[in-house]
C-alpha cells in the first residue's frame, strides 16, 4: 500500500512544475494585423494605419460583406499612436502576423524612417520578414478600398512583390530586417520600393527609393532598377529589353566586381554577362544577333552612367561596395564611405550573349 501511494505522488510531483497557460490570448480575443502604416501629420505628430482580416461566419454572421476592418489613430510617436489605438479595441491589438509595412514619402524625407520604427526592434513585435516599402500620396485610399483580385488583407501586398506571382527585377522585394541592417552599416545603404496609388489595382511601382542614413534622397525608377539588381546578383528572368528595334528577354546574369585604390580614392570595375533570349524583332529592318548584343550592351552601359551619377552625388552606395572596402577601411573610417562613393571611380562593361533567337537563325 505505502508503495502505491510512493507511485502516485511520483506522478503528481511533476505536475507541480509545470507552467499553467495563464498569459494565452485565445484567437478570437485578437485583432490580427495583416497590414501596418505610418504617414505624417505634422513636424510633431504622425499617424498609424492598420488593417485586419475579418472572418467570415459559417451563419453570415458579424463581418457583413467586408473582409477586413482598418483603423487609425494619431500620435506624438508611432509608439504612442498605437498605444491610443489598443485603448479603442475591443479585442488584443496582434503585430505578429503583419505581412506589409507602409511608411510615407513625405516622411521618409523631413524625419527619416527609423525613428518612427525604433518600436519594431525595442519591442519585437513585427516580424522581421514582414515587406517594408514606401507609398506616395494619401495613404488611407490603400488601407480603404478591398483588394481587386480578392486576397486577404496583406496577403495582396506581400504577392505584389514576390517573384512567382508577377514580381520582376524593378519591384526590388525588401524585408524590414534588411532596412535595419543596412541602417547600422555604414558601408551600404538602403534600397526601398516606392508606390503610387493605381486606378484598377491597389497601388503601382514608381520606382525604388535610396537613402543617406535614414532619410530619403532620391529615387531610382524601374528600368534604372535593373542596373542595381544587374550588379548585385538579383535579377530574375522577367525582364525584356527593348535595343535596335528589337526585344530580347534577359534570363541570366553574372557580375564580376573588382575594387582597389586609385590617387586615394576608390576604383571599381564591374563586367557583367548577360544571357538573353530574343522576343520579337521588327521585321522592316531585321538586325543580326551580334548587333542586338551590341545594342543592349551600350543600352545598358549608357544607363548604369546615370545610375552611378545619381547615388554618387547624393553618396548612398545601394550596391554594397563599401563592404568590399572593409578590410582596407579601419572601422573607425566607416563612416567615411559616403565621401569617397561620391569620389569613386566606376565603370561597368556588360557582355551579352543571345542563346536563343528561334527562327531567326535561318534568317542570318
Amino acid at each position: 500500500m505505502r508503495r502505491r501511494w510512493l507511485a502516485v505522488l511520483g506522478m503528481l510531483l511533476p505536475l507541480a512544475l509545470l507552467q499553467g497557460c495563464w498569459d494565452i490570448r485565445d484567437i478570437d480575443n485578437r485583432m490580427l494585423v495583416a497590414a501596418l502604416g505610418i504617414s505624417m501629420v505634422d513636424e510633431k505628430g504622425v499617424k498609424i494605419w492598420v488593417r485586419f482580416p475579418l472572418p467570415h461566419s459559417q451563419l453570415g454572421i458579424g463581418s457583413g460583406n467586408k473582409d477586413f476592418l482598418s483603423a487609425s489613430e494619431r500620435g506624438k510617436t508611432a509608439s504612442d499612436a498605437l498605444d491610443r489605438l489598443r485603448a479603442r479595441m475591443p479585442k488584443y491589438l496582434d503585430l505578429s502576423q503583419t505581412r506589409a509595412v507602409f511608411v510615407e514619402r513625405r516622411l521618409a524625407e523631413a524625419k527619416g524612417i527609423y525613428g518612427c520604427l525604433d518600436f519594431v526592434v525595442r519591442d519585437r513585435m513585427l516580424p522581421i520578414n514582414a515587406i517594408f516599402t514606401l507609398i506616395e500620396g494619401d495613404m488611407e485610399p490603400l488601407f480603404q478600398r478591398p483588394n481587386p483580385s480578392g486576397e486577404l488583407s496583406g496577403v495582396y501586398t506581400r504577392l505584389f512583390f514576390e517573384r512567382y506571382a508577377g514580381g520582376t527585377p524593378q519591384k526590388n522585394k525588401v524585408a524590414l530586417w534588411e532596412v535595419f541592417s543596412r541602417h547600422y552599416n555604414h558601408l551600404q545603404e538602403s534600397l526601398v520600393p516606392l508606390l503610387v496609388k493605381d486606378e484598377s489595382f491597389q497601388f503601382n511601382l514608381k520606382g525604388n527609393a535610396y537613402f543617406v542614413d535614414d532619410k530619403m534622397v532620391g529615387w531610382l525608377t524601374p528600368e534604372e532598377t535593373l542596373i542595381y539588381e544587374l550588379v548585385t546578383n538579383r535579377m530574375t528572368p522577367f525582364e525584356i529589353e527593348t535595343a535596335g528595334g528589337a526585344n530580347v528577354k534577359v534570363e541570366t546574369s553574372k557580375a564580376q566586381i573588382r575594387t582597389g585604390w586609385a590617387g586615394g580614392k576608390p576604383d571599381i570595375h564591374i563586367l557583367i554577362r548577360v544571357t538573353m533570349k530574343l522576343m520579337d524583332t521588327s521585321h522592316a529592318s531585321p538586325l543580326s544577333s551580334r548587333r542586338i548584343e551590341e545594342e543592349v550592351n551600350k543600352l545598358l552601359e549608357a544607363r548604369s552612367i546615370g545610375v552611378f551619377a545619381k547615388t554618387q552625388a547624393k553618396g548612398s552606395d545601394v550596391f554594397g561596395f563599401g563592404n568590399r572596402y572593409r578590410s582596407s577601411l579601419p572601422p573607425g573610417r566607416y563612416g567615411e564611405w559616403a565621401a569617397l562613393y561620391e569620389q569613386a571611380s566606376i565603370a561597368l562593361k556588360v557582355e551579352s550573349n543571345m542563346r536563343n533567337v528561334g527562327l531567326k537563325l535561318l534568317q542570318e
